[in-house]
């Protein structure tokens, strides 16, 4: 018995007066992490906030982006079936409304000025 303790306090005196001899600066902190958010995404800054018209633009951009996934036939309108399978409830709730000449179907600039008689800044 007597060795392994000569062992044990061998291998501990180094650890023990090494620890002894930092001095804390302050209060030992410890980073949380969540076990689910992969590695490469831990230390990723969120972008800045879009403003002005680089937002305007991105708005326009996405809702042209789900305009034309509405469009499966890609004609450059859409019935007031497509948009409610896609879920464009603001178009399927005021076809009538966008569709001013009453086609049956309505283009995307059809929403745009919809969409810009109601306040909206595209």
């Amino acid at each position: 018995m007597q060795p392994l303790r000569f062992l044990l306090l061998t291998l501990a005196l180094p650890i023990l007066a090494q620890a002894q001899s930092v001095e804390p600066t302050g209060p030992i902190q410890t980073e949380l992490r969540d076990p689910s958010v992969p590695q490469a995404l831990r230390n990723v800054k969120p972008a800045p906030a879009t403003q002005g018209a680089a937002l305007q633009a991105q708005v326009e951009r996405k809702l042209r982006e789900s305009f034309d996934a509405a469009d499966v036939a890609g004609s450059g309108s859409l019935t007031r079936a497509q948009a409610q399978a896609a879920g464009l409830g603001v178009v399927a709730k005021n076809f009538d409304r966008i569709d001013t000449a009453g086609t049956g179907k309505v283009t995307f600039e059809d929403v745009k000025r919809y969409l810009r008689s109601r306040g909206a800044k595209l």
